[in-house]
């Protein structure tokens, strides 16, 4: 079998956008996925390092050299994770990740690099699911990434500029991978993240959740879709005992940050909390 299409327990949250909250979905969803499926690693391979210094591992980000070395030398990316008291591993991003970028882009074989040097070596030491931060703007190491994953979550919000990421990321790479890997390259999820309590018509959370249902419900999770019956009821009767859809903006998912740790182990109360175990529930059946 062709090790580009197999199935691998890779999964990239990824979207051609910044600010779509794509560090919490992928630090949320390895959590879950250490806590109910299997021994994870989270790999931050976004320059910015949002999700490294959200866990509290800024100056790993500034120790440069050793994700290099691994990625351009022989050698091996244990030493690259950070053991964490949740149980998954952690392998922080790199302030040197344009550098490595460029590299990687006179390299043979440039975009499976990632996979050959990190991610497989990963996986042979026994973690069974990786999950990776992808790059939120277009690059070589996102291509890796993707390249590397075959199985995408892709975050968007409310507000001008989401929808329009999502096109660029499933026109520019996502499609060519599923067409270049015959479809067994899959899309696990669209989510709709950070929406707020209103879905009344007109406003943001209401026309991206409208949109969503209507061009891309095959890849929303049940806790994101909504039917027109149901938007019909909404509006003639009030939400009733329908529940609110999507990821929604609470106060611990941004406040466990300011902890250094994932929502569940700050909050284990957190009503969202569910929707990151529905996630790691489709990467565990489907990446």
């Amino acid at each position: 079998m062709n090790p580009l299409t197999s199935k691998n327990g890779v999964v990239a949250v990824c979207i051609l956008k910044g600010g779509m909250g794509k560090s919490t979905i992928a630090i949320n969803l390895a959590h879950r996925l250490q806590e109910n499926h299997g021994e994870t690693v989270y790999i931050d391979v976004d320059k910015n390092g949002h999700g490294t210094e959200f866990l509290g591992f800024g100056d790993a980000y500034k120790a440069n050299g050793q994700l290099e070395e691994v990625i351009f030398r022989d050698e091996h990316p244990e030493d690259l994770v950070i053991e964490t008291e949740w149980d998954f591993g952690v392998v922080a991003s790199s302030s040197e990740m344009s550098t490595i970028n460029d590299r990687m882009k006179n390299q043979m074989n440039a975009d499976v690099i990632l996979k050959n040097k990190v991610i497989d070596p990963l996986r042979e030491d026994g973690y069974d699911y990786v999950v990776l931060d992808a790059p939120g703007d277009p690059s070589k190491v996102a291509d890796n990434a993707l390249v590397a994953a075959q199985s995408f979550i892709i975050p968007v919000i409310p507000g001008q500029g989401s929808i329009s990421g999502l096109e660029r990321i499933m026109e520019n790479q996502i499609i060519p991978i599923i067409e270049a890997t015959d479809g067994a390259a899959d899309i696990l999820a669209i989510t709709p993240n950070m929406l707020s309590e209103s879905i009344r018509p007109m406003k943001p959370d209401r026309r991206l959740l409208e949109d969503l249902n209507k061009n891309w419900a095959d890849y929303l999770p049940q806790y994101a879709r909504i039917t027109e019956e149901q938007w019909e009821q909404i509006d003639a009767e009030g939400r009733g005992d329908i529940p609110l859809p999507g990821i929604r903006d609470r106060d611990p998912l941004s406040d466990s940050f300011t902890e250094n740790m994932p929502v569940a182990p700050f909050d284990p109360s957190c009503d969202q909390i569910k929707h990151f175990d529905t996630l790691a529930e489709i990467v565990a059946e489907r990446a």
